[in-house]
Protein backbone atom coordinates (compact mmCIF):
# COMPACT_ATOMS: atom_id res chain seq x y z
CA UNK A 1 0.00 0.00 0.00
CA UNK A 2 1.50 3.59 -1.06
CA UNK A 3 2.31 6.14 1.71
CA UNK A 4 -1.14 7.72 1.23
CA UNK A 5 -2.86 5.01 1.41
CA UNK A 6 -1.71 4.23 4.61
CA UNK A 7 -2.54 7.68 6.27
CA UNK A 8 -6.02 8.52 8.20
CA UNK A 9 -8.35 9.85 6.09
CA UNK A 10 -7.78 13.01 7.99
CA UNK A 11 -4.31 13.21 7.54
CA UNK A 12 -5.18 12.30 3.61
CA UNK A 13 -6.99 16.33 3.81
CA UNK A 14 -4.14 17.84 5.27
CA UNK A 15 -1.88 16.32 3.28
CA UNK A 16 -3.46 16.97 -0.15
CA UNK A 17 -3.74 20.98 0.94
CA UNK A 18 -0.51 21.38 1.65
CA UNK A 19 0.72 19.96 -1.93
CA UNK A 20 -1.65 22.60 -3.16
CA UNK A 21 -0.48 25.56 -1.13
CA UNK A 22 3.26 24.31 -2.08
CA UNK A 23 2.23 24.34 -5.75
CA UNK A 24 0.81 28.10 -5.89
CA UNK A 25 3.35 29.43 -3.49
CA UNK A 26 5.89 27.91 -6.52
CA UNK A 27 3.73 29.71 -9.63
CA UNK A 28 4.15 32.51 -7.69
CA UNK A 29 7.89 32.79 -7.06
CA UNK A 30 8.11 31.75 -10.45
CA UNK A 31 5.90 34.80 -11.75
CA UNK A 32 7.96 36.98 -9.31
CA UNK A 33 11.02 35.89 -11.11
CA UNK A 34 10.10 36.73 -14.58
CA UNK A 35 9.05 40.10 -13.62
CA UNK A 36 12.67 40.64 -12.40
CA UNK A 37 14.62 39.28 -15.83
CA UNK A 38 12.22 41.90 -17.49
CA UNK A 39 13.60 44.83 -15.11
CA UNK A 40 10.01 45.44 -14.19
CA UNK A 41 9.25 46.97 -10.77
CA UNK A 42 6.08 46.52 -9.15
CA UNK A 43 3.98 47.42 -12.13
CA UNK A 44 1.22 45.43 -13.26
CA UNK A 45 1.29 44.53 -16.76
CA UNK A 46 -2.12 43.97 -18.48
CA UNK A 47 -2.88 41.87 -21.20
CA UNK A 48 -1.44 43.51 -24.06
CA UNK A 49 1.43 44.06 -23.10
CA UNK A 50 1.96 40.74 -21.24
CA UNK A 51 5.58 39.03 -21.71
CA UNK A 52 5.60 37.21 -25.11
CA UNK A 53 5.34 33.30 -25.45
CA UNK A 54 7.85 31.10 -27.03
CA UNK A 55 6.37 31.70 -30.50
CA UNK A 56 6.37 35.35 -30.20
CA UNK A 57 9.89 36.26 -29.16
CA UNK A 58 10.94 39.45 -26.84
CA UNK A 59 11.93 42.08 -29.41
CA UNK A 60 15.33 42.53 -27.73
CA UNK A 61 16.38 45.69 -30.54
CA UNK A 62 13.49 48.14 -28.55
CA UNK A 63 15.99 50.73 -26.39
CA UNK A 64 15.61 50.50 -22.47
CA UNK A 65 13.71 53.72 -20.93
CA UNK A 66 16.16 56.53 -21.26
CA UNK A 67 18.70 55.10 -23.89
CA UNK A 68 18.29 56.91 -27.16
CA UNK A 69 16.42 55.36 -30.02
CA UNK A 70 15.41 55.32 -33.41
CA UNK A 71 12.40 57.28 -33.19
CA UNK A 72 11.85 60.18 -35.83
CA UNK A 73 11.95 63.53 -34.31
CA UNK A 74 8.93 66.12 -33.74
CA UNK A 75 10.71 67.94 -36.86
CA UNK A 76 10.93 64.59 -39.21
CA UNK A 77 7.26 63.28 -38.38
CA UNK A 78 5.87 66.58 -39.11
CA UNK A 79 7.54 66.80 -42.21
CA UNK A 80 6.60 63.20 -43.36
CA UNK A 81 2.96 63.90 -41.59
CA UNK A 82 2.86 66.98 -44.48
CA UNK A 83 4.33 64.93 -47.35
CA UNK A 84 1.81 62.27 -46.82
CA UNK A 85 -1.06 64.88 -46.56
CA UNK A 86 0.07 66.74 -50.17
CA UNK A 87 0.30 63.11 -51.78
CA UNK A 88 -2.96 61.68 -50.37
CA UNK A 89 -5.32 64.10 -50.16
CA UNK A 90 -8.59 62.37 -49.43
CA UNK A 91 -11.71 63.62 -50.67
CA UNK A 92 -15.47 62.04 -51.32
CA UNK A 93 -14.52 60.50 -54.83
CA UNK A 94 -17.84 58.99 -55.11
CA UNK A 95 -19.84 62.70 -54.29
CA UNK A 96 -16.96 64.26 -57.15
CA UNK A 97 -17.93 61.35 -59.61
CA UNK A 98 -21.55 62.13 -58.85
CA UNK A 99 -21.31 65.78 -59.40
CA UNK A 100 -19.01 65.22 -62.90
CA UNK A 101 -20.79 62.44 -64.22
CA UNK A 102 -22.10 64.19 -67.83
CA UNK A 103 -20.81 67.44 -66.58
CA UNK A 104 -18.56 69.55 -69.44
CA UNK A 105 -15.52 71.51 -67.42
CA UNK A 106 -13.99 74.17 -69.17
CA UNK A 107 -10.30 75.31 -69.44
CA UNK A 108 -10.67 79.36 -69.93
CA UNK A 109 -7.90 80.69 -71.53
CA UNK A 110 -7.71 84.61 -71.38
CA UNK A 111 -5.64 84.57 -74.67
CA UNK A 112 -6.49 84.30 -78.35
CA UNK A 113 -6.48 80.81 -79.68
CA UNK A 114 -3.05 79.56 -80.98
CA UNK A 115 -0.16 80.81 -78.47
CA UNK A 116 1.46 79.16 -75.87
CA UNK A 117 -1.73 79.32 -73.20
CA UNK A 118 -3.42 78.16 -75.84
CA UNK A 119 -1.71 74.94 -77.18
CA UNK A 120 -1.05 73.84 -73.59
CA UNK A 121 -4.68 74.28 -72.32
CA UNK A 122 -5.90 72.40 -75.48
CA UNK A 123 -2.90 69.73 -74.74
CA UNK A 124 -4.08 69.29 -71.10
CA UNK A 125 -7.79 69.24 -71.82
CA UNK A 126 -7.56 66.09 -74.09
CA UNK A 127 -5.93 64.18 -71.29
CA UNK A 128 -7.98 66.04 -68.05
CA UNK A 129 -11.36 64.66 -68.01
CA UNK A 130 -10.30 60.79 -67.57
CA UNK A 131 -8.65 61.73 -64.48
CA UNK A 132 -11.41 63.50 -62.78
CA UNK A 133 -14.35 61.37 -61.11
CA UNK A 134 -17.31 61.40 -63.32
CA UNK A 135 -14.86 61.61 -66.30
CA UNK A 136 -16.77 64.76 -67.54
CA UNK A 137 -15.96 66.34 -70.83
CA UNK A 138 -13.03 68.98 -71.14
CA UNK A 139 -13.44 71.77 -73.50
CA UNK A 140 -11.10 75.50 -74.05
CA UNK A 141 -12.76 78.30 -74.73
CA UNK A 142 -10.81 81.76 -75.27
CA UNK A 143 -11.33 85.11 -73.53
CA UNK A 144 -8.99 87.41 -74.91
CA UNK A 145 -8.78 91.43 -73.36
CA UNK A 146 -6.60 93.02 -71.11
CA UNK A 147 -3.80 90.39 -71.35
CA UNK A 148 -6.01 87.75 -69.57
CA UNK A 149 -7.21 90.48 -67.27
CA UNK A 150 -11.04 90.24 -68.54
CA UNK A 151 -10.55 86.00 -67.98
CA UNK A 152 -9.29 86.20 -64.32
CA UNK A 153 -12.57 88.50 -63.49
CA UNK A 154 -14.85 86.17 -65.17
CA UNK A 155 -13.78 83.19 -63.23
CA UNK A 156 -13.47 84.76 -60.31
CA UNK A 157 -16.86 87.03 -60.32
CA UNK A 158 -19.30 85.97 -63.10
CA UNK A 159 -18.44 82.27 -64.25
CA UNK A 160 -19.89 79.50 -62.67
CA UNK A 161 -18.51 78.60 -58.85
CA UNK A 162 -19.23 74.84 -58.83
CA UNK A 163 -15.97 73.68 -60.46
CA UNK A 164 -16.80 73.37 -64.11
CA UNK A 165 -14.26 76.53 -64.67
CA UNK A 166 -10.74 76.25 -64.59
CA UNK A 167 -8.86 79.48 -65.55
CA UNK A 168 -5.41 79.32 -66.90
CA UNK A 169 -4.38 82.84 -67.40
CA UNK A 170 -1.18 85.30 -67.19
CA UNK A 171 -0.28 85.07 -63.58
CA UNK A 172 1.45 88.70 -64.21
CA UNK A 173 -2.04 89.84 -63.68
CA UNK A 174 -1.23 88.44 -59.68
CA UNK A 175 0.98 91.66 -59.57
CA UNK A 176 -1.63 94.26 -60.86
CA UNK A 177 -3.65 92.77 -57.83
CA UNK A 178 -0.72 93.25 -55.36
CA UNK A 179 0.00 96.70 -56.28
CA UNK A 180 -3.72 97.95 -56.07
CA UNK A 181 -4.89 97.82 -59.55
CA UNK A 182 -8.29 98.41 -59.24
CA UNK A 183 -8.63 96.79 -62.69
CA UNK A 184 -7.39 93.86 -61.02
CA UNK A 185 -10.90 92.46 -59.42
CA UNK A 186 -9.95 89.24 -58.06
CA UNK A 187 -7.96 88.24 -55.42
CA UNK A 188 -5.18 86.00 -55.50
CA UNK A 189 -4.83 85.33 -52.26
CA UNK A 190 -8.29 83.62 -52.40
CA UNK A 191 -8.02 81.81 -55.59
CA UNK A 192 -7.68 78.32 -55.13
CA UNK A 193 -4.61 76.73 -57.11
CA UNK A 194 -4.67 73.47 -58.97
CA UNK A 195 -0.95 73.59 -59.94
CA UNK A 196 0.72 74.46 -62.88
CA UNK A 197 2.21 72.58 -66.42
CA UNK A 198 5.57 74.76 -66.57
CA UNK A 199 7.38 77.70 -65.33
CA UNK A 200 8.64 80.28 -68.02
CA UNK A 201 12.05 81.64 -68.31
CA UNK A 202 11.21 84.52 -70.49
CA UNK A 203 13.42 85.87 -73.32
CA UNK A 204 13.79 89.11 -75.71
CA UNK A 205 14.06 88.19 -79.23
CA UNK A 206 14.12 90.28 -82.12
CA UNK A 207 14.05 89.96 -85.63
CA UNK A 208 17.28 89.87 -87.61
CA UNK A 209 15.78 92.44 -89.65
CA UNK A 210 16.10 94.61 -86.38
CA UNK A 211 19.94 94.67 -86.91
CA UNK A 212 20.11 93.79 -83.14
CA UNK A 213 22.26 91.07 -82.25
CA UNK A 214 23.10 92.05 -78.42
CA UNK A 215 20.84 93.57 -75.60
CA UNK A 216 23.39 96.38 -74.56
CA UNK A 217 23.26 97.99 -78.21
CA UNK A 218 19.93 99.54 -77.15
CA UNK A 219 21.34 100.77 -73.77
CA UNK A 220 23.03 103.82 -72.65
CA UNK A 221 25.76 105.98 -72.70
CA UNK A 222 25.48 105.28 -76.14
CA UNK A 223 22.47 103.21 -77.71
CA UNK A 224 23.34 101.93 -81.12
CA UNK A 225 20.03 100.66 -81.68
CA UNK A 226 16.03 101.65 -80.93
CA UNK A 227 14.13 98.33 -80.45
CA UNK A 228 10.35 98.66 -81.09
CA UNK A 229 8.57 96.08 -78.80
CA UNK A 230 5.48 94.65 -79.35
CA UNK A 231 3.12 93.40 -76.49
CA UNK A 232 -0.60 92.73 -75.60
CA UNK A 233 -1.88 94.82 -72.23
CA UNK A 234 -0.25 96.22 -69.45
CA UNK A 235 -0.24 93.84 -66.36
CA UNK A 236 1.09 91.07 -68.97
CA UNK A 237 4.64 90.02 -68.46
CA UNK A 238 5.41 91.11 -72.01
CA UNK A 239 4.22 94.93 -71.35
CA UNK A 240 5.76 94.93 -67.65
CA UNK A 241 8.90 94.15 -68.62
CA UNK A 242 9.82 96.91 -71.16
CA UNK A 243 8.58 99.72 -68.62
CA UNK A 244 10.43 98.09 -66.21
CA UNK A 245 13.66 98.36 -68.18
CA UNK A 246 12.92 101.79 -69.65
CA UNK A 247 13.27 102.47 -66.31
CA UNK A 248 15.93 100.76 -64.39
CA UNK A 249 18.80 100.34 -67.09
CA UNK A 250 17.47 103.56 -69.46
CA UNK A 251 16.81 100.64 -72.39
CA UNK A 252 15.94 102.47 -75.70
CA UNK A 253 12.65 101.25 -76.23
CA UNK A 254 9.37 102.26 -78.17
CA UNK A 255 6.86 99.83 -76.69
CA UNK A 256 3.16 99.03 -78.87
CA UNK A 257 0.62 96.95 -77.28
CA UNK A 258 -3.08 96.21 -78.05
CA UNK A 259 -2.34 92.81 -79.65
CA UNK A 260 -4.82 89.72 -78.46
CA UNK A 261 -2.12 87.18 -77.89
CA UNK A 262 1.41 86.60 -78.94
CA UNK A 263 0.40 84.56 -81.89
CA UNK A 264 -0.57 88.46 -82.85
CA UNK A 265 2.74 89.60 -82.19
CA UNK A 266 4.60 87.29 -84.04
CA UNK A 267 2.36 88.27 -86.59
CA UNK A 268 3.26 92.11 -86.66
CA UNK A 269 6.99 90.95 -86.05
CA UNK A 270 6.84 89.10 -89.43
CA UNK A 271 5.09 91.99 -91.32
CA UNK A 272 7.94 94.40 -89.86
CA UNK A 273 5.55 96.08 -87.90
CA UNK A 274 7.49 95.61 -85.10
CA UNK A 275 10.99 94.40 -84.51
CA UNK A 276 10.95 92.06 -80.79
CA UNK A 277 9.09 90.41 -77.89
CA UNK A 278 8.97 89.13 -74.46
CA UNK A 279 7.69 85.36 -74.54
CA UNK A 280 8.83 82.29 -72.99
CA UNK A 281 11.57 79.83 -73.82
CA UNK A 282 8.82 77.02 -73.72
CA UNK A 283 6.59 78.95 -76.59
CA UNK A 284 9.10 79.77 -78.62
CA UNK A 285 10.39 75.92 -78.35
CA UNK A 286 6.88 74.66 -79.38
CA UNK A 287 4.48 76.83 -80.41
CA UNK A 288 6.99 79.50 -82.54
CA UNK A 289 10.03 76.70 -83.42
CA UNK A 290 10.31 77.12 -86.76
CA UNK A 291 10.11 81.66 -86.60
CA UNK A 292 12.81 81.33 -83.37
CA UNK A 293 15.10 79.79 -85.45
CA UNK A 294 15.25 83.30 -87.85
CA UNK A 295 14.72 85.42 -83.99
CA UNK A 296 18.13 86.47 -82.18
CA UNK A 297 17.65 86.03 -78.40
CA UNK A 298 19.74 89.13 -77.25
CA UNK A 299 18.70 88.42 -73.22
CA UNK A 300 17.11 86.02 -70.45
CA UNK A 301 15.11 87.99 -68.12
CA UNK A 302 16.37 85.59 -65.46
CA UNK A 303 18.69 85.18 -62.43
CA UNK A 304 21.11 83.43 -64.37
CA UNK A 305 22.11 82.38 -67.44
CA UNK A 306 19.53 79.66 -69.30
CA UNK A 307 21.15 75.82 -69.67
CA UNK A 308 19.31 75.51 -73.20
CA UNK A 309 20.83 79.28 -74.00
CA UNK A 310 24.50 79.11 -72.49
CA UNK A 311 25.42 81.96 -74.87
CA UNK A 312 22.57 84.55 -73.91
CA UNK A 313 23.25 86.87 -71.21
CA UNK A 314 20.79 87.32 -68.00
CA UNK A 315 19.71 90.29 -67.52
CA UNK A 316 21.29 90.81 -64.04
CA UNK A 317 24.58 90.95 -66.03
CA UNK A 318 23.55 94.29 -67.05
CA UNK A 319 23.20 96.12 -63.59
CA UNK A 320 24.44 96.12 -60.50
CA UNK A 321 22.50 98.65 -58.87
CA UNK A 322 20.47 96.46 -55.67
CA UNK A 323 16.94 98.39 -55.98
CA UNK A 324 17.31 98.06 -59.87
CA UNK A 325 17.35 94.08 -59.13
CA UNK A 326 14.52 94.26 -57.25
CA UNK A 327 13.02 95.46 -58.91
CA UNK A 328 13.36 93.40 -61.84
CA UNK A 329 13.38 90.48 -59.84
CA UNK A 330 9.51 91.42 -58.34
CA UNK A 331 8.56 92.72 -61.47
CA UNK A 332 9.44 90.15 -63.97
CA UNK A 333 11.64 87.16 -62.82
CA UNK A 334 9.10 85.87 -59.84
CA UNK A 335 5.87 86.37 -61.67
CA UNK A 336 7.24 84.46 -64.64
CA UNK A 337 7.58 81.25 -62.42
CA UNK A 338 4.02 81.45 -61.64
CA UNK A 339 2.97 82.82 -64.74
CA UNK A 340 0.61 79.73 -65.57
CA UNK A 341 -1.54 78.97 -62.70
CA UNK A 342 -4.71 76.59 -62.89
CA UNK A 343 -6.93 77.96 -60.78
CA UNK A 344 -10.45 77.95 -59.84
CA UNK A 345 -13.04 80.55 -57.93
CA UNK A 346 -12.24 80.68 -54.01
CA UNK A 347 -15.90 79.03 -53.55
CA UNK A 348 -15.41 76.22 -55.71
CA UNK A 349 -16.27 72.98 -52.81
CA UNK A 350 -13.11 71.60 -51.29
CA UNK A 351 -13.80 68.11 -52.71
CA UNK A 352 -13.90 69.21 -56.35
CA UNK A 353 -10.71 71.07 -55.99
CA UNK A 354 -8.43 68.42 -54.08
CA UNK A 355 -10.12 65.89 -57.27
CA UNK A 356 -9.15 68.41 -59.91
CA UNK A 357 -5.59 69.14 -58.48
CA UNK A 358 -5.23 65.34 -58.15
CA UNK A 359 -6.38 64.70 -61.84
CA UNK A 360 -3.89 67.55 -63.22
CA UNK A 361 -0.78 65.62 -61.22
CA UNK A 362 -2.07 62.27 -62.88
CA UNK A 363 -2.21 64.10 -66.12
CA UNK A 364 1.33 64.79 -65.67
CA UNK A 365 2.60 61.29 -64.82
CA UNK A 366 0.47 60.25 -68.38
CA UNK A 367 3.63 58.41 -70.21
CA UNK A 368 1.43 58.85 -73.48
CA UNK A 369 0.86 62.78 -72.57
CA UNK A 370 4.37 63.48 -71.64
CA UNK A 371 4.84 61.62 -74.72
CA UNK A 372 3.02 63.70 -76.88
CA UNK A 373 4.20 67.03 -74.94
CA UNK A 374 7.85 66.25 -76.05
CA UNK A 375 6.93 65.69 -79.62
CA UNK A 376 4.86 69.39 -79.59
CA UNK A 377 8.02 70.75 -77.75
CA UNK A 378 5.91 71.86 -74.95
CA UNK A 379 8.23 71.82 -71.73
CA UNK A 380 6.85 70.65 -68.36
CA UNK A 381 8.46 72.02 -65.52
CA UNK A 382 5.15 71.57 -62.89
CA UNK A 383 4.20 72.79 -59.40
CA UNK A 384 1.96 71.09 -57.33
CA UNK A 385 -0.91 72.51 -56.38
CA UNK A 386 1.03 73.66 -52.83
CA UNK A 387 4.08 74.99 -54.85
CA UNK A 388 2.33 77.28 -56.71
CA UNK A 389 -0.04 78.31 -53.50
CA UNK A 390 3.19 78.74 -51.98
CA UNK A 391 5.20 80.77 -54.23
CA UNK A 392 2.20 82.91 -54.69
CA UNK A 393 2.41 83.38 -50.69
CA UNK A 394 5.81 84.20 -50.93
CA UNK A 395 5.32 86.80 -53.79
CA UNK A 396 3.04 89.02 -51.43
CA UNK A 397 5.50 89.13 -49.07
CA UNK A 398 7.83 91.97 -51.02
CA UNK A 399 9.56 94.48 -49.62
CA UNK A 400 7.84 97.74 -49.56
CA UNK A 401 10.39 99.72 -51.32
CA UNK A 402 9.93 97.15 -54.58
CA UNK A 403 6.19 97.58 -53.92
CA UNK A 404 6.10 101.27 -54.08
CA UNK A 405 8.49 100.88 -57.19
CA UNK A 406 6.58 99.34 -59.38
CA UNK A 407 3.27 100.73 -58.28
CA UNK A 408 5.15 104.35 -59.49
CA UNK A 409 5.85 102.27 -62.47
CA UNK A 410 3.16 100.02 -63.87
CA UNK A 411 0.18 101.99 -62.35
CA UNK A 412 0.18 104.70 -64.80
Amino acid sequence: MSLIGRLGKGARVSFLVFWLVAVVLALTASSCGDDDDDGETGEEVNEETAEPTQDQPPDTDTPAEGEPGDEPTAEETASEETATEETTAEFDEEAVADFYSGETVTLLVGFSAGGGFDTQARLLAEYLGQYIPGNPTVIVENMPGAGSLVAWNHMYNAGPKDGTLIGYNEGAQILQQELGNPAAEFDAEQVQYLGALTQDEVILVVTRASGITRFDQILPPDPEEELTWGGIAAGSLAVDAPVILQDVLDANIILVTGYDGNSNVVQAMESGEIEGFLPALSSVQSVYAEQFQNWNTIVALTEERLDDLPDVPSIFEFTDDEIAEQTITFGTIHPSRFSRPLAVAPEVPEDRVLALSQAVQQVLEDEEFRATAEQAGVALDPLTREELQSLVEDFFGMPDEARTRLQELLLQ
